[in-house]
């Protein structure tokens, strides 16, 4: 299959599938409310959450103001400083996701862990990206933001995409592929597996207190 296909039709495919996942998942969710969870986080809970807040500024900012990042990229200092954050963001979404994945497929809660593997592979080759292309968050505003808004204003134009490396191309497709199977997953147990075990709980280490409760 060509390029054309993969970057022009897998991201509508992907919305598609996003959307129906959605809505079935509301129309057949219980109607008893959620408890709020209280229990502490654990220390690759804490690294998911800023390196995944720091990751997704960095490209929700190139998206919606690509002049003024553009901008901020001019002073070579000021590249450098933004490339650095992103790296560090990175590496800390990266480790987080790989002991949660970990944890999980330990107590063998596979499709969850089997999401979490899926995003820690995005992670992974954003991280390569950052330390083998370099400067990502420069040519990003030339190459992923032109194709992104191509696509919002449902005029997919995939000629920049098909000329960039293999690995930015897997790297963009697995994000759709997030997309896709993200309403599948249940939104409670994605916060539960983050989230240390009690330490007045008799059970295993490995699980969460309203797990080990449950029982």
């Amino acid at each position: 299959m060509s390029d054309s296909f993969f970057f022009s039709f897998i991201p509508y495919a992907a919305a598609g599938v996003a959307v129906a996942g959605g809505v079935h998942r509301r129309v057949t969710r219980s109607s008893t409310p959620a408890r709020g969870s209280r229990e502490p986080w654990t220390p690759a809970g804490r690294a998911v959450l800023a390196g995944g807040a720091t990751v997704a500024l960095l490209h929700l900012l190139g998206l919606a103001a690509p002049r003024a990042m553009q901008a901020f990229n001019a002073s070579p200092a000021r590249l450098f400083t933004l490339e650095a954050v992103g790296l560090i963001g990175g590496m800390l979404l990266g480790w987080g996701l790989l002991s949660l994945t970990l944890r999980r497929a330990r107590e063998g809660q596979w499709v969850m862990a089997g999401f979490l593997g899926l995003l820690l592979a995005q992670v992974l080759t954003g991280v390569h990206i950052a330390v083998a292309l370099r400067w990502g968050s420069a040519w990003y505003l030339h190459v992923s933001v032109p194709y992104l808004r191509s696509l919002m204003a449902f005029q997919p134009d995939a000629s920049l995409m098909a000329q960039t490396p293999l690995v930015f191309q897997l790297h963009t497709l697995s994000g759709f592929a997030l997309l896709a199977v993200a309403p599948f997953v249940r939104a409670r147990r994605g916060v539960a597996v983050a989230l240390a075990p009690s330490p007045t709980d008799d059970t295993p280490m490995l699980a969460t207190p309203r797990e080990g409760t449950a029982r």
